[in-house]
């Protein structure tokens, strides 16, 4: 009989104590210091405006979410696309992966003012430049998942009467959601990015443009709001990712019960 697996909570009680030593530390040592709130706002008076402002912010975000995901699925579906062409058409992965590696090399935000040049202020430029920062780390991901298999398990797919799609969907796909559940973790904070980046430069909404309202008015704990907002709805993304992957990918071999 396999015994249950024991949960050691110490890890998760000394980051809490830490974390609410460096809180206090913060609210109290500013104090002494004399840091004045527009420079340096104390985590009550963060939490204080958070709360003030949670129905304006709420809406900004939801802006900045909807072309964030927008942009992250289109490169989801590019990027496993290029990955399958790159694996199926052997020829182009010498062509593909090094453009895109090039590519990838370029601050976005250096190229996020032609965007809204050619695009506008709309939602347009904001889907393209979350797109762009996530598109990489998913198609490698999605290449090496689906190309890194064991070549006797294809030759016993193919000798059991597997047809190239049904290889590509039992085997390729199914080796490589873990890969690509992976990247979507890395994938999403950029494409959030991106889409923040895109305000920044030229939005007249959402919760990058929220952050610069604040900073022009000296508003520094809406700033630290926003902020605080921008790491919830991060943490509560990747953990329906985390979730995903518990309900539905038990077989990896990280799950497995040694």
């Amino acid at each position: 009989m396999i015994g249950k697996a024991r949960v050691n909570l110490r890890p998760a009680v000394e980051a809490g104590i830490g974390f609410t030593v460096i809180l206090l530390a913060w609210e109290y040592g500013t104090a002494l210091v004399r840091i004045p709130d527009y420079v340096l706002p104390v985590p009550s008076a963060i939490l204080r405006r958070f709360w003030e402002t949670f129905a304006v912010q709420a809406q900004h975000l939801g802006a900045t979410a909807t072309t964030t995901l927008a942009g992250l699925v289109l490169a989801l579906v590019v990027g496993i696309l290029l990955a399958l062409a790159v694996i199926y058409i052997r020829p182009l992965k010498a062509i593909v992966l090094p453009a895109l590696a090039a590519f990838n090399s370029i601050p976005k935000i250096a190229i996020a003012p032609l965007f809204i040049i050619w695009f506008g202020l709309g939602m347009e430029p904001k889907i393209l430049l979350a797109f762009l920062l996530a598109l990489f780390p998913i198609f490698v991901n999605s290449v090496t998942g689906m190309g890194e298999i064991e070549p006797d398990i294809l030759d016993l797919a193919r000798l059991a009467g597997g047809t190239e799609l049904r290889i590509f969907t039992k085997v390729r796909l199914m080796n490589a959601v873990p890969y690509i559940t992976d990247a979507l973790k890395v994938a999403f904070p950029l494409a959030l990015v991106g889409s923040i980046v895109g305000e920044f430069i030229g939005g007249n909404y959402g919760v990058g443009y929220l952050i610069l309202s604040g900073q022009f008015n000296l508003d520094t704990p809406l700033v630290f709001a926003c902020l605080l907002s921008i790491t919830l709805f991060t943490t509560v993304v990747i953990g329906l990712v985390v979730l995903v992957e518990w309900v539905f990918l038990a077989w990896r071999p990280s799950r497995r019960v040694r």
